[in-house]
């Protein structure tokens, strides 16, 4: 019988076995979906490196200021004015990038040191035309630094800050709201709000309502004077104002009262509506004090007081990462230009500089030399 090469090789070499065709189906499969997997896993990466990019993109955008969205100003005597650029997106807590400072010296040291800055200050506004007074007080160890501190100057706006303090005092004791409203009435001061100068309430109107939290951000940040007159209709008025809370904390010259003194030009003055270096140091002493009891309620006033349109004063005479909660207040007629502020450096402080001269922007240099001489004594006490 003859055999068929063919047909005798076919089993062995013709056809696969089934146990060899399963284990090389396992093989594929495994390759198939172990490549699978590599593409999901190089997928999944690709969009999470591009949801990363994005993001980064994002967190660093700046955030623009069209000129329209700022509107234009008057100062207190009605002069149209260009309000500084402010910083965007800059947090308004107190710094505390010198938290990790620790003090050098010693007592008698610090002591000499205070002398010595009195003298400097002193003997360098002796050397300028016009009149000044200065007043410091430490918030850590309560030391004070004074020069010609009780002398009467025309308060201007920097007395808002005290106006709204004791507003937020009477929002903490319950005794009124911050989101309640009130009604602008267009009518000239005292009968209504209005008074020109600073600030836009002024071009609402009769009737137009706002908050108090409202009326008392646009006194402090653009100093609006018909907001600060509605803050002291709901406060009872001046003169409540006054005898309530200013002469509580400080009344070394009574805002209220007329004083008798002589101007920086040599003429005869009197008036009411002055203050004095000390009487001002006092008021943001006041609301220090307020603020570290309850910071949660009073953020709000330092965080205005931080953001303020006017960047002149004591911020001129410190770094620009030093938060400072400060209130200026000018008027040219009678060529004052104030300064009080809140601080907060190694050691937090209260510094007010009042000027009277007649050349404002060389008061505010003034202002800024004397912040910059005690802001470098307080530094100098650390390392």
């Amino acid at each position: 019988m003859k055999h068929n090469a063919s047909a005798g090789y076919g089993n062995i070499y013709g056809t696969r076995s089934p146990r060899r065709r399963s284990r090389n189906d396992r093989r594929k499969l495994f390759v198939v979906t172990c490549l699978f997997i590599c593409m999901v896993c190089v997928i999944l990466d690709v969009i999470f490196i591009a949801k990363l990019m994005k993001k980064g993109k994002k967190e660093v955008t700046p955030t623009s200021v069209t000129a329209s969205s700022v509107p234009l100003e008057t100062d207190e005597s009605g002069n149209v004015i260009t309000p500084p650029e402010t910083q965007q997106g800059e947090s308004t807590e107190p710094s505390e990038t010198t938290a990790a400072k620790v003090q050098t010296v010693d007592a008698a040291t610090r002591s000499a040191n205070l002398s010595a800055l009195q003298t400097k200050i002193t003997d360098y506004l002796t050397s300028q035309n016009g009149r000044y007074g200065v007043y410091y007080i430490n918030m850590n160890n309560g030391e004070t630094l004074g020069v010609k501190e009780s002398d009467p100057i025309v308060a201007a706006s920097s007395i808002k800050i005290a106006y709204n303090t004791y507003l937020y005092e009477k929002a903490a004791a319950g005794e009124l709201t911050l989101d309640e409203k009130m009604k602008y009435n267009a009518a000239g001061y005292p009968q209504g709000d209005y008074e020109a100068g600073t600030g836009n309430i002024q071009n609402s109107a009769d009737g137009t309502e706002y908050t108090l939290q409202e009326v008392s951000h646009r006194s402090i940040t653009i100093s609006d004077n018909c907001g600060t007159n509605m803050v002291l209709r709901r406060l009872g008025g001046e003169d409540a104002v006054n005898n309530n809370y200013l002469k509580t904390i400080s009344a070394v010259v009574d805002y209220r009262s007329k004083v008798e003194y002589t101007d920086y030009a040599g003429n005869a003055q009197n008036g009411r509506r002055r203050t004095s270096a000390i009487d001002l140091a006092k008021y943001a002493e006041h609301l220090y004090k307020d603020y570290r009891g309850n910071e949660t309620h009073y953020q709000p006033l330092i965080d205005d007081l931080c953001n303020t349109e006017y960047n002149w004063g004591v911020p001129g005479g410190v770094p620009g990462d030093v938060k400072v909660a400060h209130k200026v207040g000018f008027n040219t007629s009678y060529g004052a230009n104030n300064d009080v502020a809140i601080v907060f450096g190694s050691e937090d402080y209260v510094l007010c500089v009042m000027t009277e001269s007649g050349d404002a922007k060389k008061a505010q240099d003034i202002i800024a030399e004397v912040s910059k001489m005690v802001y470098e004594y307080v530094e100098s006490n650390y390392a």
